[in-house]
């Protein structure tokens, strides 16, 4: 999730999981925070033993049961984590946070009719829910977007359908999210690289350069879902956006590159430029399809020398 939520390279990013819940029963604390002590720390297997230990003696305890099924998301067992907020919405159909989190598992695999569902869900137990009405209005412009490709697909040469899917992607571009999270992190502006004072911009780099190539090498990994061969373009320092852990963030793009059975990515118009002898900004339009989605957003990537290669060390949305 963050902020709204948005179809991306990185996937489907939006104002996502919520990780703490208003209003929930709090019973039995003590085991739940232990739990969720364990998260924060990266112990997710000992945070589910622990919440299990709980259930087995309070087993309709509900906000440890939503704790379970958060942790079950970030071990990427999605379908568990569905079952179990399911569950939480038959046995607590009047708490819309399970509602909402569902949907953003519903949209996490393309199904935004269900994601739909699950948010007016959501509101019809709480209208005052500003999360899931920022969902809703995102999953509409999904749903959107999804049918004027569609209509492309059958006249490839409607203008008119080919302005309102631009005009869709403009109002989209607004800052991302990344999964379970409620904050703008990805908003923010990556850190500024201390480099010497001048007073003309660093030089663009030249279209033949080696750093250009290692991008065009990157897209062409991702285009063909060859995942050593797209996290390989990542340096080992790279820090992902969100919250999430480079091992974490590794498994949820192999997770999400290996669903997916088509996917094509072009780098347009790249504007490079030379922080210095070992580190590159790159801005460009990235243009990204697959069997269920299109987007197209503006990138930012920070290239740094390691091993006589160009890695990516960050990745940001403008």
């Amino acid at each position: 999730m963050n902020r709204t939520y948005r179809l991306s390279a990185a996937g489907l990013v939006f104002a996502g999981l919520i990780a703490a819940v208003s209003g929930m029963p709090v019973l039995a604390a003590t085991p739940v925070e232990e739990a969720q002590t364990l998260i924060t720390q990266g112990d997710l297997d000992g945070a589910l033993k622990r919440i299990d230990r709980f259930l087995s003696s309070s087993p309709q305890d509900a906000e440890g049961r939503f704790t379970r099924a958060l942790i079950l998301v970030k071990q990427n067992k999605n379908a568990d984590a569905i079952k179990a907020f399911t569950d939480l919405t038959r046995d607590y159909p009047q708490l819309p946070e399970p509602y909402n989190n569902l949907a953003v598992l519903y949209a996490q695999t393309g199904d935004y009719e269900k994601a739909r569902d699950a948010l007016e869900a959501a509101l019809a137990t709480n209208p005052s829910y500003a999360t899931a009405h920022e969902n809703l209005g995102d999953i509409y412009a999904a749903l959107a977007g999804a049918a004027y490709n569609r209509a492309l697909a059958l006249d490839a040469g409607n203008t008119t359908t080919r302005y309102k899917l631009a005009l869709l992607g403009d109002l989209t571009a607004g800052p991302s999210a990344r999964p379970g999270t409620t904050t703008a992190a990805a908003a923010t502006p990556p850190p500024a690289v201390a480099t010497a004072p001048a007073a003309t911009p660093a030089p663009a780099v030249a279209a033949n350069d080696p750093a250009l190539k290692a991008l065009d090498a990157w897209a062409a990994a991702w285009t063909r879902r060859d995942v050593d061969a797209y996290l390989a373009a990542y340096a080992p320092d790279f820090k992902p956006d969100g919250g999430l852990s480079l091992g974490e963030w590794r498994e949820q793009r192999r997770a999400r590159i290996g669903k997916a059975k088509s996917i094509a990515v072009a780098v347009v118009n790249p504007e490079i430029t030379r922080i210095d002898a070992q580190h590159l900004s790159v801005s460009f339009m990235q243009d990204y399809s697959s069997d269920t989605i299109s987007d197209k957003v503006i990138k930012i990537i920070e290239l740094e020398q390691v091993g006589g290669s160009w890695k990516i060390s960050r990745e940001t949305l403008r």
